[in-house]
């Protein structure tokens, strides 16, 4: 991630999302949310986040449209996804271009350290 951009939460769970959004800017990241996969398009669109965290199951669009269309958008299609799931897609998430699965059920420390190791440090803030 390059200072200056933010991560992006997509998940239809309002309390996981602002849970999960408040663990990454209390450790310094910048966050916006999307509650489904067409209003996390509309965010890419507007501007492109250093990463993506992906619910795949979600009203309107789910996670595997919104992946189908950020990889066939020459302006998404290098930002690095990682799914959050709780249901095992596993190989799903591989077989379509995420650069990683995260198990819901790891809680939030463990999705801490993984966004960490993806996304690298967090910008240094001013």
């Amino acid at each position: 991630m390059t200072p200056g951009q933010y991560i992006l939460v997509v998940d239809d769970d309002d309390d996981f999302r602002e849970a999960l959004s408040e663990v990454l800017l209390e450790a310094g990241y910048p966050v916006q949310g999307a509650e489904n996969g067409e209003v996390a398009l509309k965010r890419v669109a507007d501007e492109a986040p250093g990463i993506v965290l992906l619910d795949l199951k979600m009203p309107v669009l789910d996670g595997w449209g919104v992946m189908e269309r950020m990889r066939g958008d020459a302006k998404s299609s290098a930002v690095p996804i990682l799914i959050l799931s709780a249901y095992g897609f596993e190989w799903e998430a591989e077989l379509l271009g995420a650069q990683g699965y995260i198990p819901k059920s790891v809680g939030m420390d463990e999705i801490l350290d993984r966004v960490r190791k993806a996304a690298g440090p967090p910008p240094l803030r001013h």
